[in-house]
């Protein structure tokens, strides 16, 4: 999985490396939240009052960092969050990703999305979620998303562990980000 396809309310469109590196234009809203109903203020005050409810049997623990950089190890496929200028919202795609040391590693195309764009501050979400059971947990890793490009740091990554992207074609360019934040939730039952 890398970021050749752009994901967000409306957009099918499939970026090519031939495209326009110009963001689309954003969607303009009508001061009224199209497609919604109003509803009256006892309506209003019930609305997920289920989710305010919650579980008795459940129990909510904040991670902490080193058993969040041991959770995003145990998996291979995150979610890369950055903004594009001129963009109203952050686009998260998805990606195949290695952890060496406290290091997010992950390929992408030269005329990729998240190349293009991805590079500066970014965050990465990794989870596992049981949903009949309601357990999982989830973690936020934030920093710097930078373009590994010097070949001594390229010939020490682990190119037999280098994940496989999903996606077609090369992912010949090789991004890292080191977060400097890490957090990460996890809600069990008893």
């Amino acid at each position: 999985m890398d970021g050749t396809s752009r994901s967000g309310a409306g957009s099918g469109a499939r970026e090519t490396g031939t495209a326009s590196t110009a963001p689309p234009e954003q969607r303009q809203g009508g001061g009224v939240m199209e497609g919604s109903a109003r509803l009256d203020e006892e309506s209003e005050l019930l609305a997920g009052a289920d989710l305010a409810e919650g579980d008795s049997r459940a129990s909510f623990t904040v991670l902490e960092r080193e058993t969040c950089l041991n959770l995003l190890a145990s998996r291979g496929i995150g979610r890369v969050a950055f903004m594009i200028e001129g963009d109203a919202a952050p686009t998260v795609l998805p990606v195949n990703y290695l952890m060496t040391g406290d290091t997010i590693v992950f390929r992408s195309t030269l005329a990729g999305t998240i190349m293009r764009h991805g590079r500066g501050y970014a965050s990465f979400q990794v989870d596992q979620f049981d949903e009949d059971r309601r357990e999982g947990w989830s973690v936020l890793a934030s920093g710097r998303c930078r373009w590994v490009r010097d070949p001594g740091e390229l010939s020490r990554l682990p190119q037999g562990r280098m994940p496989q992207p999903w996606a077609a074609g090369p992912r010949d360019e090789v991004l890292k980000i080191i977060p400097a934040r890490v957090t990460g939730r996890r809600i069990s039952r008893s």
